[in-house]
């Protein structure tokens, strides 16, 4: 078996239609030592119903398949081992799971819901209703819930305000003062919290708002006056250091020149005592760099005047991952563009620019060298960033320029979701084979036309495929279920049963 033979670590790279398994064919003990992608572990959960694996010892990575259509078909008892085995476990990577799986399970257990809410997700706490909690349980089911991400809710939903009014009436809130106790039941609650309760809290509560994943211009604005109020941990403006911003963690990267300010005062002062123009904060160097703190000190006209190019090309990744402030990037850009290689920034150097090509510009981009698979993957690294819909097309249609370039498997892969971005021609020109083979796209933003192209190409590739390999035809239905609903959805006085899916369905029965 092919599973078998590729590296744990690489197992992300296999296509989702090399892992559906005839039944009993599935090795969970080989599956569950692999990484795979949520897409992939969905494919072969379905073999769970049947194994005798211990599912406690399922990894994350397996657990992350779940998916209704699947479990549906299990015992009521494997369904609920199953959820179980998805809550927070000290020294294990969280099971990272949307709300619709979420959801799901949540409507699977129905009125079988218990009392130790630390058995479930953290996350699908998150829509129990206050019928399933009993009165004396309300605190240790917020408890519980504090350890929830509640960016996953849709905000529809107005889950936040719903479950802090909960929160209230059971821990006995009465004002914007939350006390420590309080704010430490409430967990990951507070980053739902608007500023007046931020302002007015406990300093602990800075603590919990590091696991945050945004702010509000309110939510900035209370943790600065929290912090320059100098009753926090962190001491007074004056006594500030690196350390600090070490200590702060994520925060400083939200917070403002109010907040700034009060590192630069000894830098002014040297900028104030030297006479020479241009670089007087000190030419950027392999030493500068080395610094943690780099390149805190420089404002943006000093980054411009002391940032030598022969330093910029040779320590150019370096740079580009320790700077990540808009305009010191553009900074970057224009040096690379305008003075190091006019003609055009080669490959080599465009796969380093992590970061910073988010601040590319169209005609920046215009200038780039995207030749090979590796710049492209390089520049669609999510971990740097996402790109506009105009920048992403300029990337892949730079790409496909190239004589020999297509949206073969390994390029639909790289670009996953950006894929939407490409017009109803470029589309067309993808080969049934390569969508076969890639791994499943994230088409949520797609327009109906665009859904259209690539559901027909599926259906084409897949009914291909299944002649071959019989065991196969489920791919396309799970295809159907991932992909389709948005689309079916935004047609007007149509249901799933009035498209032609439904011959394509009973052709696979």
């Amino acid at each position: 078996m092919m599973v078998v033979n590729v590296p744990d670590a690489l197992a992300t790279a296999i296509p989702p239609a090399m892992l559906v398994f005839p039944q009993g064919t599935a090795d969970i003990n080989v599956l569950n030592k692999k990484t795979w992608t949520p897409d992939q572990s969905s494919m072969f959960f379905s073999s769970l119903a049947e194994t005798t694996f211990d599912i406690e010892q399922l990894s994350p990575y397996v657990l992350q398949g779940f998916t209704c259509t699947v479990v549906q078909k299990m015992k009521m008892s494997k369904i609920k081992q199953l959820i179980q085995a998805c809550r927070p476990r000290n020294k294990r990577a969280k099971v990272l799971l949307t709300e619709s799986q979420l959801t799901c399970m949540y409507n699977l257990l129905g009125g079988s819901l218990s009392q130790n809410f630390t058995d479930y997700p953290a996350d699908m706490l998150v829509y129990f209703s206050s019928q399933n909690i009993q009165k004396n349980n309300c605190r240790s089911y917020l408890s519980a819930l504090g350890a929830a991400d509640f960016s996953v809710v849709s905000s529809v939903l107005n889950k936040a305000s719903q479950l802090f009014g909960e929160a209230r009436t059971c821990l006995g809130i009465n004002s914007r003062s939350l006390s420590k106790d309080t704010v430490e039941v409430l967990g990951n609650m507070v980053c739902t919290l608007d500023g007046s309760y931020i302002e007015n809290s406990d300093p602990v509560i800075l603590e919990k708002l590091k696991t945050c994943k945004d702010f509000s211009a309110s939510q900035v604005a209370a943790m600065e006056t929290l912090l320059l109020s100098g009753n926090t941990s962190y001491g007074i403006p004056s006594t500030w250091t690196s350390q600090t911003l070490v200590d702060l963690g994520i925060l400083p990267l939200y917070l403002t020149k109010n907040f700034w300010g009060h590192f630069s005062k000894v830098c002014l002062a040297l900028i104030r005592s030297l006479i020479f123009k241009g670089c007087t904060v000190g030419n950027i160097t392999q030493v500068t760099l080395s610094d943690d703190s780099f390149p805190f000190g420089y404002d943006l006209a000093q980054f411009d005047l002391c940032l030598d190019l022969p330093v910029l090309k040779d320590n150019l990744e370096s740079i580009c991952q320790k700077v990540d402030d808009d305009n010191f990037q553009k900074v970057i850009l224009n040096k690379l563009n305008q003075v190091a290689f006019p003609l055009g920034i080669p490959d080599q150097d465009v796969q380093m620019l992590g970061p910073v090509s988010r601040a590319a510009s169209l005609d920046d981009i215009s200038k780039w060298n995207i030749s090979t698979i590796d710049t492209l993957g390089a520049l669609m690294k999510p971990e740097d960033g996402t790109w506009t819909t105009d920048q992403s097309k300029a990337i892949i249609t730079k790409y496909l320029s190239i004589p020999g370039n297509s949206l073969g498997t390994t390029e639909l892969n790289v670009i996953n979701a950006y894929v939407c971005s490409l017009d109803a021609n470029t589309l067309k020109t993808i080969s049934t084979e390569s969508i076969r083979n890639a791994q499943l796209l994230n088409v949520s933003s797609c327009s109906a036309e665009q859904k259209m192209i690539l559901y027909e190409l599926s259906n084409s590739s897949f009914s291909t495929y299944q002649q071959k390999h019989k065991r196969l035809t489920m791919i396309l239905l799970i295809f159907l279920t991932l992909y389709l609903p948005t689309f079916f959805h935004s047609r007007t006085n149509s249901s799933l049963f009035s498209f032609p899916v439904t011959e394509v369905c009973l052709s696979l029965c």
